[in-house]
């Protein structure tokens, strides 16, 4: 089913829900899941890599780069990894390479390092210090004028190009500083989820920076390179998820997915016209299922002052953006309290949701000529994402391409279910096609 016609009473939530206090299903999904046989042997390869670039230090860094698009499980690997490196360490006979090593796993993403720092309190080998941010573990090594054996980089794509005085980060390069910090890195990437100015990487050079750059600069022993293929986040047929892939990262408008149309699909997808019936049908999904929400492109107005703001959307859709609110203990996506919230691409990137409801908005337009979709920069209020960074040459280009990275992630994060509204008219009819 492409198109609902439904109509709905005005979404102005205002209940009081209550916040439940049981386990998190992110945490779960990390730490207990198990391991396909790709990843389990991509697994063992990294950690033999360790060990013998550690054997074998001459005083330059390593690297593991572990490419992959969003639902690939890459931070599932990663956080395996972690709990065997860091028991090692801990646990390993004393003529082990490993034995007493000082790890580090970073991630520049508040909400993850949250997540992981849940997961370390069932383990009692890791220690909440090895879990940080990366000016912090920076920061703490230029200090102590040390450096540290592995260090694991999770979504490295957020990591920072440029001077943050206002993160207190003082360098040029997040990974040029690690690298020179620690005797082998583990990154974790993909750039089409670079969502700022200061935190951009390409694969083009001239805008950023590239990781490629950084890679070819070591010697072939001192390096590898795996990418990541199988989808293990959206469980939907290859033409819906084709479909996806096209839209998000090229702007093309494919086909309707057969598999959907035909009524064979196991994985719901929905073009809405009207944004309000879509929010109720998330509701009634989120009441049988939970972990369903309305997210949307940084195309309304927010800003960090305490104050409510609120994505509207036609004559019966007004739901306030979600609220800062860092001591909370779930993530966004688990918590009762945030269906009636809209999350943004920072809320919700790095997190599954069983049904994600996506309105693409003002910054995402049609142009009829190539039957596409056309980008509207002007329109996406995402101002600290956009501001001018010293190695940003092409700004509109990088503009488009943060635009571009924002909608990818927002479209691959339901597992069983996507639904979309277009906030523009034309884009809505001509996606609503079949």
């Amino acid at each position: 089913m492409s198109k609902v016609v439904k109509k709905s009473s005005k979404v102005m939530p205002n209940s009081q829900t209550v916040q439940r206090v049981s386990g998190s299903q992110a945490v779960d999904k990390l730490s207990k899941i198990q391991l396909s046989a790709e990843q389990t042997q991509l697994k063992t390869n990294v950690f033999d890599f360790i060990k013998s670039q550690l054997s074998n230090y001459s005083g330059k860094p390593s690297m593991y780069v572990i490419e992959g698009d969003a639902g690939t499980g890459k931070s599932v690997i990663l956080n395996a990894l972690f709990n065997d490196l860091q028991k090692q360490a801990m646990h390993a006979s004393a003529n082990d390479v490993l034995k007493g090593t000082r790890n580090y796993l970073v991630v520049n993403h508040p909400e993850m390092l949250k997540l992981y720092h849940q997961i370390s309190r069932s383990f009692p080998y890791i220690k909440k210090s090895s879990l940080e941010r990366p000016t912090s573990v920076i920061n703490n090594l230029r200090k102590t004028e040390s450096q540290c054996d592995a260090i694991i980089v999770d979504e490295a794509h957020l990591l920072a190009t440029s001077k943050d005085a206002f993160k207190r980060f003082y360098g040029d390069n997040h990974l040029k500083d690690l690298m020179e910090l620690s005797k082998v890195l583990i990154v974790v990437f993909d750039a089409k989820q670079s969502l700022r100015m200061g935190s951009y990487w390409d694969d083009e050079p001239g805008n950023g920076s590239t990781l490629s750059a950084f890679y070819e600069s070591l010697p072939a022993e001192n390096k590898k390179w795996y990418r990541l293929k199988q989808q293990f986040r959206v469980v939907a047929e290859k033409d819906t998820l084709d479909w996806i892939q096209a839209i998000s990262t090229e702007g093309k408008i494919p086909s309707f997915p057969e598999s959907v149309k035909s009524g064979q699909s196991k994985f719901d997808f929905k073009i809405w016209d009207d944004c309000g019936a879509m929010y109720h049908a998330l509701k009634d999904k989120n009441d049988q299922y939970g972990q369903c929400r309305v997210l949307a492109t940084y195309d309304f107005p927010y800003r960090l002052d305490g104050k409510d703001y609120f994505v509207e959307c036609g004559d019966n859709f007004k739901v306030r953006w979600d609220r800062y609110a860092p001591r909370a203990i779930l993530p966004w996506s688990e918590r009762d309290d945030t269906f009636e919230e809209v999350g943004s691409v920072y809320t919700i990137q790095g997190f599954d949701l069983n049904w994600a409801g996506v309105i693409l908005g003002r910054s995402v337009g049609y142009d009829a000529k190539t039957d596409s979709i056309k980008l509207k920069p002007e329109f996406y209020d995402d101002h600290a994402g956009f501001t001018k960074k010293k190695n940003i040459r092409d700004v509109d280009k990088v503009k488009t391409k943060i635009i571009m990275n924002s909608i990818n992630v927002l479209l691959t994060r339901g597992v069983k279910g996507l639904y979309i509204y277009a906030w523009d008219p034309e884009l809505r009819e001509r996606l609503s096609r079949i």
